[in-house]
């Protein structure tokens, strides 16, 4: 194995004054883990494997340091997926929520959403509950949460209900992937459930964010009957979901899910998506904005590379620029490649961080911004199976492009 940092020799062209390894309250073999911040607080979920059993973990870092993990929940019949894993939110009042997959059913794909709430500071969790209506043996997962009102969080996943419906039931239905969305509050209350877009991507990524205005804006991949899979976005205002549009026309015409999903987040009332798309068989990552609530989105820029594989993440910053991870090929070794890209310029200024030449897999890399801090946490492979690695990163305070 093999993990190098990288940093630009030359001053003017890097992003960044600080980088440095954080070190994380994961035990070995950790795995898959997502953040979130509130309050100057960053809070941390993730999976460790125990013998047969699979634990989804919470630590929350404050001044102080990591507090004590503490297990949201055991099992042994959890759904552990390299890009289908655990997510965490804040609600107003400081209430936690973590999500985990749930096998149900026969097939290694049959999976159901539990979502459990602490109000503690993830000393103690909740009972968890099933957070979708439908019960049948079909993949339901890919979540995304954010809070959207006070003590109110809405929350989207993809849902297989009508995959395998019985013949002659079929007539009213389309048998593809759904987006649906729902809400939850901090006293555990699950409220109307959505059908958002009846026909999607079947396994990739979703991303949500929510606005100055309260707004919320959920970005995917979409799925066309002539099999265009490019990336629409919906928008839930004070009457309900919105009818989605398409982002952009990329032209992404594959046959399969390509396990590849968009980024969105927003800073007061803008709002940024990042994703890859690889039409005509050139690969690439795009960068959008939008500035008016994401009710429309600018030409989008795309992100010089060499040879990216995708799997972005997204952090708005104030001011209106955004940073932008994704994972490339460079010489035959995975990296993962940020850049600061504005409206108006683009992305100009870029880094690359970690090089990774083991055989494995970096995964899905993710982005949290605390106050003047980033942090970009991966699960990187080792002799010694899946570990998870953290980087604090601060940014230059003024960047020559921006």
């Amino acid at each position: 194995m093999h993990i190098a940092f990288l940093r630009l020799v030359t001053a003017y062209f890097g992003l960044f004054t600080t980088i440095e390894k954080v070190p994380l309250p994961s035990e070995v073999g950790a795995q898959e883990a997502s953040l979130t911040s509130k309050d100057g607080i960053l809070y941390m979920t993730w999976m460790e494997k125990v013998n047969t059993k699979t634990k989804v973990m919470f630590s929350m870092k404050t001044a102080s340091g990591w507090s004590e993990p503490t297990s949201v929940h055991i099992g042994y019949d959890l759904f552990v997926n390299w890009a289908d894993f655990p997510s965490i939110a804040v609600l107003s009042n400081k209430t936690i929520a973590v999500h985990w997959l749930q096998k149900v059913g026969n097939s290694g794909f049959d999976y159901q959403i539990n979502i459990a709430l602490s109000s503690d500071n993830g000393q103690t969790w909740s009972s968890p509950k099933i957070l979708h209506e439908d019960r049948s043996p079909v993949q339901h997962g890919f979540v995304s949460m954010t809070p959207s009102k006070e003590k109110l969080l809405t929350i989207i996943w993809l849902d297989g209900r009508t995959y395998g419906v019985k013949l002659g039931e079929t007539k009213n239905v389309t048998e593809a992937m759904q987006l649906r969305a729902t809400t939850i509050t901090s006293d555990g209350i699950i409220g109307k459930e959505v059908a958002i877009d009846k026909r999607t991507c079947s396994c990739c990524q979703t991303s949500i964010t929510v606005t100055d205005k309260g707004t919320v804006i959920a970005a995917y991949r979409d799925r066309s009957e002539d099999e265009i899979r490019d990336i629409s976005i919906a928008r839930l205002e004070g009457n309900g979901w919105q009818e989605p549009f398409s982002l952009n026309d990329d032209g992404w015409e594959i046959s399969g899910c390509p396990v590849n999903g968009p980024a969105i987040s927003s800073i007061d009332k803008l709002v940024a998506v990042a994703w890859f798309t690889r039409a005509k068989g050139v690969s690439a990552v795009k960068i959008a904005f939008s500035d008016d609530d994401g009710k429309s989105f600018a030409t989008p820029l795309s992100i010089e590379h060499q040879d990216p594989i995708g799997r972005v993440d997204l952090e708005m910053l104030p001011g209106g620029s955004a940073l932008v991870s994704w994972v490339e090929w460079i010489d035959g070794n995975e990296v993962i490649s940020i850049c600061r890209a504005s409206q108006k310029h683009g992305c100009k200024t870029q880094q690359r961080l970690v090089l990774n030449a083991d055989n494995e897999s970096l995964n899905f890399p993710k982005l949290e911004r605390v106050n003047e801090d980033i942090y970009l946490v991966w699960t990187q492979p080792d002799e010694n199976g899946d570990n998870l690695s953290m980087l604090r990163l601060s940014l230059k305070p003024i960047d020559p492009f921006i």
